[in-house]
């Protein structure tokens, strides 16, 4: 029972700070005359200089190493806002450049080739040559 009392004691507390904190942020922003210019984060400003696969090496380094990709980017955000660097990154030099930063990690690859008019995986064709080669 005492526990019962406990739990919501706090939970009434919880619930009052919440609201506390909920009014003061609805009141800080409609005080706000106008509305500021959303300043890009520095993940979104490399990730609008990536292309082919940049986006997955970008994903899969944050899977392994967070905080370290987290210090790269914001590094690499640094010098494209700076204009010192204002080339696209492909998926290979951004993977090139963490391995050459002792940060490996593995991605999800795969080879495809087109057999009639679609992409099927390699492995599966290999796979269909070898029935075919079978039955024959």
């Amino acid at each position: 029972m005492e526990e019962d009392t406990e739990l919501k004691l706090i939970t009434q507390r919880k619930l009052a700070q919440m609201k506390r904190i909920a009014a003061t942020t609805t009141t800080t922003t409609t005080t706000s005359a106008k509305p500021q210019k959303a300043e890009k984060t520095d993940r979104q400003v490399v990730a609008k200089m990536l292309v082919d696969r940049g986006d997955e090496v970008l994903e899969a380094a944050y899977s392994y190493y967070p905080n370290e990709t987290d210090r790269i980017v914001r590094e690499l955000s640094r010098l494209i806002r700076e204009g010192k660097f204002n080339e696209k990154i492909s998926g290979g030099e951004l993977y090139s450049l963490f391995r050459n930063l002792g940060l490996r990690f593995k991605l999800n690859t795969s080879m495809k080739v087109e057999e009639k008019g679609r992409l099927i995986d390699i492995g599966e064709k290999f796979r269909l040559k070898r029935e075919g080669e079978e039955k024959a």
